[in-house]
């Protein structure tokens, strides 16, 4: 996969020729939705997209503390049923279904529903502290609508209802998810436009990560490249490539910074330290021990380790796996992970969620030969 996906990117940039956008001030991005943000990694970059309803008021006030603006996600044309506050739409706000996702289409036209976006939605992110909104499902209403009155009424909606964010809220910066359909309508309103897979994309209904195709692309870079021009807009460029093709990642990501745009490389579930525009190389290895094993035997020499790492300028973060297992991906979080424990004798948990986090292309590194992996996993790194 790793060696297909790297020729198609290539063919791709030899076919492409970068067009550098005008001077547009741009802002180092990371999107990351899942929970337990790695603080000390995402407040490297200047922009931060998360997942509101799993940031802690202390992770949002770290990041602002060193220095990154934080954007929440906000969907505008469509709920899922897993949202907390799904029970409180009424079915006249519904316009149809997105089956593909599982979700509700609403009707931007419904003042009920406008409303809620902006008193029940937008101004508790506000009132929380956040620097800004991601705005997603833009145009959804695409989907449903079918005549050139029916989806005029709904882009107008649409705009009302940014415009009146942006009335109320003027301090919050507004970053669209493509709505291509809908720009000449709220581009004036916007301070940046995301679009995903130029490159390397994501196919949910097969679950596989492929190269994008040469003809969308194109089309893709014609779209982005006259929004810079007619609007002014920063870009900012979200694709896909599984977490141990992070060499991969780190190629194409300067590939679209040649375009002009702001790049993020990550999985489709966001929840790994992706490859963007500034370079965030962890400085933290998680060291996994067993609080019970090791009560049997003599002391082990973490200090030694601990020492031995600061030297090159790396800290150590001890996890008793007593507590479970490190349960959201590691790649980007830690420089690699570090092991007394004999792999044989643990527990098949454990085994596994070695075996997964290396197969994403995690460092490990066997502090005693018994703790290496098994000879399955060669050709990975150990």
């Amino acid at each position: 996969m790793k060696n297909v996906c790297l020729t198609w990117i290539l063919l791709l940039g030899c076919l492409m020729n970068p067009v550098q956008a005008e001077t547009i001030k741009q802002h180092s991005t990371a999107l990351f939705y899942a929970p337990n943000l790695p603080v000390e990694l995402l407040s490297q970059y200047q922009r931060v997209i998360v997942e509101a309803d799993n940031v802690k008021p202390e992770e949002l006030t770290a990041l602002h503390q060193g220095g990154a603006s934080v954007l929440a996600y906000l969907s505008i044309g469509e709920i899922a049923p897993s949202r907390k506050w799904y029970k409180s739409v009424k079915p006249a706000w519904i316009l149809g279904k997105n089956r593909v996702w599982d979700s509700e289409i609403m009707d931007l036209t419904n003042p009920e529903w406008r409303h809620f976006i902006i008193e029940e939605l937008v101004a508790p992110l506000a009132k929380q502290g956040y620097d800004g909104l991601f705005l997603d499902t833009l145009d959804s209403f695409q989907l449903i609508a079918t005549t050139d009155e029916a989806r005029n009424q709904q882009a107008e909606a649409l705009t009302q209802t940014l415009n009146e964010i942006r009335t109320q809220y003027p301090q919050l910066k507004l970053v669209a998810n493509r709505g291509f359909e809908v720009m000449p309508h709220i581009a004036p309103l916007l301070d940046a436009v995301l679009a995903e897979s130029l490159y390397a994309a994501w196919d949910n209904a097969h679950q596989r990560f492929h190269p994008s195709k040469a003809a969308d692309t194109e089309w893709l870079l014609q779209k982005l490249q006259a929004l810079q021009k007619e609007f002014k807009l920063e870009i900012i460029v979200l694709d896909y490539l599984p977490p141990e093709e992070r060499d991969v990642a780190e190629k194409l990501a300067k590939r679209i910074e040649k375009h002009g745009f702001v790049p993020w490389i990550s999985v489709a579930s966001l929840d790994i330290v992706g490859v963007g525009m500034k370079p965030t190389a962890p400085k933290t290895f998680l060291l996994a021990y067993d609080s019970v094993q090791e009560s049997l035997i003599p002391p082990l020499p973490y200090a030694a380790v601990e020492a031995a790492l600061s030297k090159h300028g790396y800290k150590l973060h001890r996890h008793d796996i007593q507590t479970g297992l490190p349960i959201q991906a590691l790649t980007g979080r830690y420089a690699g992970i570090l092991s007394f424990l004999p792999f044989e004798t643990q527990s098949k948990a454990y085994q596994n969620w070695l075996l997964q986090q290396h197969r994403a292309g995690m460092l490990f590194q066997a502090l005693l030969p018994p703790a290496s992996l098994p000879d399955s996993a060669s050709g990975k790194r150990k």
